[in-house]
């Protein structure tokens, strides 16, 4: 590869605070919160034009319950309840819904969308929580490298419309998803094989007038280059619906292939909607409203840890002494081609077709008490030798099939919650990350709203 040398310039220091959180998906957001509401000069950094990531832009509109496997029992709290309580209160902002009876495939609790919310709305009310929590917001900026003095993470290289500029920190969450912040400090960074496809989605006018699309899109798979995906409603606007189709089979961790990812699924909505136009008796006014600003990435790369979540700490619902987060979702795997397999704890797994009923397979014999929920712990977001950074979201350290239930948007918030309570008890304590006080920090989640520990 050919190379030129770039000069060496200084760079203005433009902002000094206590914690610095790289990326503004709501796992980010949530991190800078819980943060600054205990005290903490926070700034936030996100490349894109509005905070929330996929609940926004990438208009992945649904998160599952907040329940356990029964129903009967809330694990989640939180800045993930509060949304949820804060959108109720805005006109067509979610739209709450529970298993119904007559559902054609399982579907279990934990995996039917309990709440469906106006992605465009989500977009100003996570900008007012983070404003009425005093969060220092960055948008349009570009996280470029660490600043490291004497072997320290002390800031963080950004650009934007001003330049290029340095924000300095005592304390550093990476939640970028990909884990750029602490690759660039030196942790390992490893793949899974056959990364889940990931997805364009779209909204749609019109499509409550259309008879029968899912089994027309199945059956002009080769058409169209992917396997129909699944769509979901507007609040309160039956015409509209938010739509994804899921079959884009590259490793997004490259910016090349992430280009052509996203060209690759604007072009297969397109088809999606020419064949429907052609062939559904309803489409007259079928229509495109908009496309998601960022494709749906179900995963890329992971950091090395403290500890690897396994897939089988997930299945058996295993109890951690640090456990910060609490799920039901099921190990979900999105194969590229035909089908989605959900395990669940209850040791069934359910194999999804668009157009086809449900297989059941079991792969546990029964149990009398199977586990109703299962937990992440502290440690899988904990680096082994950096004593002011912590990893939340997508990119802690799981296995491939850990991954496929953890990387969900309820059970990711909750790692953005710990993420940001932890480098406040760091800061406030002055230890380092790997050594606070673990029950003070999880006494502070609590009484932010978390639901920790369960049991």
């Amino acid at each position: 590869m050919r190379k030129i040398v770039e000069p060496s310039r200084e760079i203005p220091v433009i902002n000094e605070a206590d914690i610095v959180v790289v990326g503004g998906g709501c796992t980010g957001v949530f991190a800078a919160i819980r943060a600054a509401r205990l005290g903490a000069k926070v700034a936030l950094i996100e490349a894109s034009n509005a905070f929330g990531g996929m609940a926004t832009n990438g208009f992945v509109c649904v998160w599952h319950t907040l329940c356990d496997m029964t129903l009967n029992r809330q694990i989640i709290g939180g800045l993930t309840e509060e949304v949820v309580e804060r959108m109720k209160r805005i006109p067509y902002g979610i739209k709450i819904t529970l298993p119904a009876d007559d559902q054609k495939h399982i579907f279990r609790p934990s995996t039917y969308a309990n709440y469906h919310f106006n992605t465009e709305e989500m977009k100003i009310e996570l900008d007012r929580m983070l404003m009425e929590a005093g969060v220092v917001p960055y948008l349009h900026t570009t996280y470029a490298a660490p600043y490291v003095n004497d072997g320290t993470l002390c800031g963080v290289i950004v650009e934007n419309r001003n330049g290029r500029g340095a924000i300095l920190a005592k304390q550093f969450v990476d939640a970028t998803a990909d884990g750029f912040l602490g690759e660039d400090m030196g942790m390992e960074v490893y793949h899974h094989d056959s990364v889940q496809p990931a997805t364009t989605a779209a909204r749609v006018f019109g499509w409550d007038a259309l008879t029968d699309p899912h089994t027309i899109l199945q059956k002009n798979q080769e058409r169209i280059g992917c396997r129909p995906g699944w769509d979901d409603c507007f609040p309160g606007i039956p015409q509209l619906r938010n739509w994804f189709k899921s079959n884009i089979s590259v490793d997004c961790s490259e910016a090349d292939t992430l280009t052509r990812a996203e060209i690759t699924g604007r072009a297969q909505i397109r088809e999606m909607l020419n064949v429907l136009r052609e062939q559904d008796p309803g489409a007259q006014d079928l229509a495109l409203i908009a496309l998601s600003s960022t494709i749906g990435i179900r995963e890329t790369r992971q950091l090395r840890c403290s500890y690897q979540t396994t897939v089988d700490d997930i299945c058996n619902g295993r109890k951690f002494d640090d456990a910060i987060a609490y799920c039901s979702y099921p190990v979900d795997i999105h194969h590229q081609h035909m089908q989605t397999a959900y395990r669940y704890l209850d040791g069934t797994e359910e194999i999804v077709e668009v157009g086809k009923e449900s297989r059941i397979v079991r792969w546990r014999d029964k149990m009398e008490n199977p586990p109703t929920y299962w937990q992440l712990p502290f440690r899988s977001m904990l680096p082994k030798n950096i004593p002011n950074l912590l990893i939340c979201g997508r990119a802690i350290d799981t296995d491939k099939g850990a991954l496929a239930a953890a990387r969900v948007m309820i059970c990711l918030n909750q790692t953005g919650e710990a993420a940001g309570v932890a480098a406040y008890e760091a800061l406030t304590s002055a230890r380092t990350v790997q050594n606070i006080d673990f029950a003070s920090m999880r006494n502070k989640m609590k009484q932010g709203g978390s639901i920790v520990p369960v049991d």
